[in-house]
């Protein structure tokens, strides 16, 4: 441990606080509940950012990312927009714990990707079947500058809400299909 991290920690000890965990940090803003303890077939979907619920009530969105996560732990993650076909920027595998997804990429994604490693998986209690995803890193310091007055609202934007379920029965179907129209790795490659 590096000797700020150390001062930090003991400066938090004196003064009797700890560091809040990233669900601490949501709930300092808006309600939500930790979701734990699920299968890989329970927390398999495609996540949508942004969701379908900011999308209904905007009128649209002309760009955003899909996470695809599959029941036999892998995933899939693409970006689409107005002026871009949906692509494949990132796939590998995930394990879930507590209440934290965490993502590998395959080691042919050598290109970098903008998507969080560690997802914290929550719902807002009034959303008993919802799962949402926030990035830990990056999206959660985000979601706390700018939460305002609408943390609810802000909490939808900068999350990835579950579209859908993806049922074993129909995941190596919408894989290969992804697959076949979406990855292009060659888009990445840098030109001599």
């Amino acid at each position: 441990m590096n000797s700020l991290a150390l001062l930090v920690l003991l400066l938090q000890l004196v003064s009797g606080q700890t560091a809040a965990s990233p669900l601490d940090r949501i709930r300092a803003k808006t309600p939500v509940d930790p979701v734990t303890n699920l299968t890989p077939v329970q927390i398999a979907g495609q996540y949508s950012n942004p969701s379908w619920e900011y999308i209904k009530r905007s009128g649209g969105a002309l760009s955003g990312d899909d996470l695809y996560i599959f029941p036999d732990q892998t995933y899939i993650y693409c970006e689409w927009a107005d002026i871009s076909p949906t692509t494949i920027i990132d796939k590998g595998t995930w394990s879930f714990s507590g209440s934290v997804l965490e993502l590998k990429s395959d080691p042919e994604i050598t290109w970098g990707t903008r998507l969080e490693r560690r997802l914290l998986v929550v719902r807002r209690p009034s959303h008993t079947k919802e799962i949402l995803l926030m990035g830990i890193e990056e999206e959660l310091p985000y979601f706390e500058k700018e939460a305002g007055d609408d943390p609810a609202g802000m909490l939808l934007i900068v999350g990835r809400q579950r579209r859908r379920v993806i049922k074993p029965a129909g995941a190596a179907r919408l894989k290969a299909r992804l697959m076949q129209e979406s990855w292009r790795p060659e888009s990445f490659r840098k030109n001599p």
